[in-house]
């Protein structure tokens, strides 16, 4: 399912906002971007991620905006101030200039003063800044997915309750279907009997076998079946059903085809057709349902 959503949370020298997007996919496919000193965030953030989303393709930004010099200090680099006070006197005295060395000097000499790192790791110092703006983020998206789902559970039920009375009307010509199958082989039987050779008795027998494999009461009763527990996962409050009626669809699929192979009545082999153009409606939805 698509869906977006925006936190912000603010430190005493920090700002992190953090933006998530989904899109439609099968699986989970989550991409993560933080910045560079912060990529420590990167493995805790995907897994508040993964206890939120379970499918969709999901792409979260965070953004840091610092005010201060989080994490570091000045430094003078005492080597190179020797270095250069040495060569200054050196030169005063082998070569007779005059004057002192000022801190304007010392401010111009490259690299002398230098920022270096003070105190514990910024990212983990802040990273209850960052959490709060994730979840925030992650809170905002729920809820756009969540109306979302509302809508295409709308759509879906209304597909099912189209798949339960196609169901019902092929289950009504089950009858007919096993009747019309009987009436073809005794034809057929009373065409072979008059032939010489031909065992009536044995192929009495192998037709009862052949007409009982063409019943598709069985069927009918599975598709009812699965019909009846697809519903019932609508009604599943809160959890995340979209694998599973995703499994029931895939079987609704198999018995329907089942029944129309084995069907020798036209028109349970149209609604066979027909309930088949809408399971497929179904199953292009269901793929995107976490």
């Amino acid at each position: 399912m698509t869906g977006f959503g925006r936190g912000e949370r603010h430190g005493e020298e920090i700002s992190v906002t953090v933006e998530a997007r989904t899109v439609n996919h099968r699986f989970l496919d989550l991409h993560t971007r933080c910045p560079g000193r912060f990529l420590s965030w990167e493995p805790r953030i995907r897994g508040i991620v993964r206890d939120s989303v379970r499918r969709g393709k999901v792409d979260l930004y965070v953004n840091v905006r610092e005010w201060g010099k989080l994490g570091t200090g000045m430094r003078v680099n005492d080597g190179l101030l020797r270095s250069f006070l040495g060569e200054a006197s050196r030169i005063r005295e082998e070569h007779g200039v005059g004057g002192e060395v000022t801190l304007r000097d010392l401010l111009s000499v490259p690299d002398l003063f230098q920022t270096a790192p003070v105190g514990g790791d910024p990212a983990e110092l802040l990273w209850p800044v960052a959490e709060g703006a994730v979840r925030d983020a992650l809170g905002m998206l729920g809820r756009a997915r969540a109306e979302e789902g509302d809508r295409m559970k709308q759509v879906l039920q209304e597909s099912v309750a189209r798949l339960d009375l196609l169901a019902l009307e092929i289950r009504s010509l089950a009858g007919e279907n096993k009747e019309q199958a009987a009436t073809r082989f005794r034809e057929r039987i009373a065409a072979l009997s008059s032939e010489a050779g031909v065992d009536t008795v044995r192929l009495h027998q192998e037709a009862a076998i052949l007409i009982d494999r063409l019943d598709i009461t069985e069927e009918c009763d599975r598709l009812a079946s699965h019909l009846t527990a697809v519903g019932a996962l609508f009604r599943s409050p809160g959890d995340a059903v979209g694998k599973r009626i995703d499994f029931l669809v895939q079987e609704i699929f198999r018995e329907l085809n089942t029944a129309g192979n084995k069907s020798a009545h036209a028109d349970v082999s149209a609604l066979v057709v027909t309930a088949k153009t809408e399971l497929e409606k179904v199953r292009e939805q269901i793929q995107n349902i976490e």
